[in-house]
């Protein structure tokens, strides 16, 4: 599949959060060892003062109902690629306002998705790049808090055991123009199926900023920015960048497909 980076490269980034996150591997409250990085394993973003294109960000795993936090955080730009990505405090991290990863759904919630049926939303039909969709219906689609933007999550099975190619369509909802389809290639984690382990996860920060997490320790995630006009020198810029981005993603994303 050739790969055409034009119409991703203004949107999309790669963050890495440089020391990852350091766990604690036993706590009282857990009879058993804390595993991170696993489908439980999720980011945390959180604001200092007023809203605006930098956050802090966190890492926890859920076990029983109980979030266990990383010992560490970052503060990161998400609207600028070229910013550093630094260590916090707790002080600061205790102190700022939470900032919910949305995961509104197009569909109708409960159940699954036939994968015959395409999906309708606002007079436009949408269709997946994937075979499947992805399952249960709340997996399948992430509409942003605005409504502006929506990305179709869908799925194929690989040739081997426990890999999948994972699919994300990106569309305007408003015109229902498609801009382009990132595919990814999955390994499980622990064992279950490869796209129950990543789609899940992904998810809206505002309605702004599209995460998806990398690799199983996720240090690393995809960030696809749909706020602000991009000028024509951050277009260059990002296009310039994008190779060297996609030689880090081709483990995740070996394609990238311009529409």
């Amino acid at each position: 599949m050739i790969c055409d980076a034009d119409a991703a490269a203004p949107y999309c980034h790669v963050v890495r959060f440089p020391q990852g996150w350091a766990t604690r591997h036993f706590d009282a409250k857990a009879p058993q060892h804390l595993f991170f990085g696993s489908p439980n394993s999720e980011y945390e973003f959180r604001v200092e003062g007023t809203l605006g294109t930098k956050f802090l960000a966190g890492a926890f795993t859920e076990f029983v109902g109980t979030n266990y936090y990383a010992n560490n955080r970052y503060q990161v730009d998400l609207a600028d690629r070229t910013a550093p990505v630094t260590a916090i405090g707790k002080k600061a991290w205790d102190t700022a306002a939470f900032v919910p990863m949305v995961r509104k759904n197009a569909f109708p919630p409960g159940g699954t998705v036939p994968n015959e049926k395409r999906l309708e939303y606002h007079g436009f039909l949408y269709d997946r790049t994937g075979k499947i969709w992805g399952q249960p219906s709340g997996y399948a689609t992430r509409l942003s808090p605005d409504q502006a933007w929506l990305v179709l999550q869908s799925t194929t099975d690989g040739a081997k055991p426990r890999f999948a190619k994972v699919f994300f369509d990106f569309f305007n909802a408003g015109t229902g123009q498609k801009l382009f389809t990132i595919e990814g290639a999955f390994s499980s984690i622990n064992g279950g199926e490869p796209e129950s382990d990543v789609l899940p996860r992904t998810g809206w920060v505002t309605e702004r900023y599209f995460i998806v997490p990398l690799r199983k320790s996720i240090d690393h995630c995809l960030v696809c920015d749909f706020g602000r006009k991009k000028s024509a020198h951050e277009i260059v810029f990002a296009r310039q960048s994008f190779p060297g981005i996609l030689q880090f993603l081709s483990q995740y994303f070996p394609s990238i497909l311009q529409h």
